[in-house]
């Protein structure tokens, strides 16, 4: 697999740089934002999630928190694409050549860059010594000078995490049409990569259990199903907080449908059987990932097409190959998953 992956890792990287020497090379580094921030946003979310369960001592299932953690293979891959992001700002930001003078103390290029980076080399930093010190035994031992250390590093990464991707929605996002601001799409940022990790997070246990790669009860996926329920609902919220006055009661019937999906599983016995929730926790992935293209490319250019043509799809199927090269050597090299059993650790 690690060879179909580098292939198709490949094929995306030569379709990036072709389009981004074409004459059409806003409509390439547009596609190239929007599975940057997604991807990023679901890698430095899993971690985050594993903190929420340090910080509030859940013990449902040691596998899962370790599972959450596998995102952040793809860190080192998401600094570099930052970086690279720097040569298509003239393409995606009117500011950079056009400095809006209301604005320039916030948006001018050395001090956009500067935040961006630091701020996201500060959080990945941050990931992976959190996921040294979850993963430096077997299960965690229920020391108490060790599980302080592990707090301690929990609420700056989650901190950090916040404050990161909301300015991710700010600046990388928002920012495209700098005449346009709202003070709640930060958070609204923040939210919905929130839920979308949740949705990852239901696949990998699913096929974690699958593969026997960990020994999760179905209680365990009801709880993490649970999560993504109730973040399925704050996103609705600040959807609807955010579009109220733009797009005045368009709430397509296809949303409803997770929702309503959840609610059944989410009462009664927890189900052996886990394909459904595997597919609504698509259904979620893509939902919000058309969101993101529905919120970037009118923002780039009012006549930009949808990127549904091969160069695009091919860009897209770069990042996740990446995306998945990135977590299979995460699990060569820190072996997070080790088939634990449902303990209380």
């Amino acid at each position: 697999m690690n060879v179909f992956w580098g292939l198709v890792a490949a094929v995306g990287a030569v379709a990036f740089l072709l389009g981004a020497n074409s004459g059409d090379a806003a409509q390439v580094w547009s596609i190239y934002l929007v599975n940057l921030v997604f991807w990023s946003g679901l890698a430095v979310t899993g971690p985050a999630i594993a903190g929420m369960m340090q910080i509030t001592e859940a013990r449902w299932s040691p596998s899962i928190r370790r599972i959450a953690l596998t995102t952040a293979g793809f860190l080192p891959a998401a600094f570099v694409l930052l970086l690279i992001l720097y040569r298509g700002q003239t393409a995606l930001y009117p500011w950079v050549t056009t400095p809006i003078p209301a604005k320039a103390g916030w948006l001018n290029v050395p001090f956009f860059w500067l935040r961006t980076l630091a701020f996201a080399a500060a959080l990945f930093a941050v990931c992976f010594a959190f996921v040294r010190a979850l993963l430096r035994e077997a299960i965690p031992p229920d020391n108490p000078g060790d599980r302080a250390l592990r707090n301690r590093i929990a609420v700056v990464l989650l901190v950090l995490w916040v404050v990161t991707v909301s300015l991710w929605g700010f600046d990388l996002v928002m920012s495209l049409d700098p005449k346009w601001y709202s003070g709640l799409f930060g958070g609204y940022f923040v939210v919905s990569t929130l839920y979308t990790a949740f949705c990852l997070l239901s696949i990998f246990a699913i096929r974690a259990n699958a593969r026997g790669q960990a020994s999760i009860p179905p209680a365990a996926i009801q709880d993490v199903a649970k999560l993504q329920f109730a973040f399925s609902i704050v996103w609705m919220y600040f959807f609807w907080s955010q579009y109220l006055v733009i797009w005045y009661g368009n709430v397509p019937v296809e949303r409803l449908i997770p929702f309503a999906y959840l609610v059944k599983r989410l009462t009664g016995r927890p189900p052996q059987r886990h394909a459904p929730l595997f597919v609504i926790a698509i259904f979620g992935l893509v939902g919000i990932f058309l969101e993101r293209v529905l919120v970037v490319f009118p923002s780039v250019s009012a006549n930009a097409r949808l990127p549904f043509g091969l160069r695009d799809l091919a860009i897209s199927a770069g990042f996740l190959a990446l995306f998945m090269l990135s977590r299979r050597w995460f699990f060569s090299r820190f072996r997070p998953v080790l088939n634990l059993p449902h303990t209380g650790h």
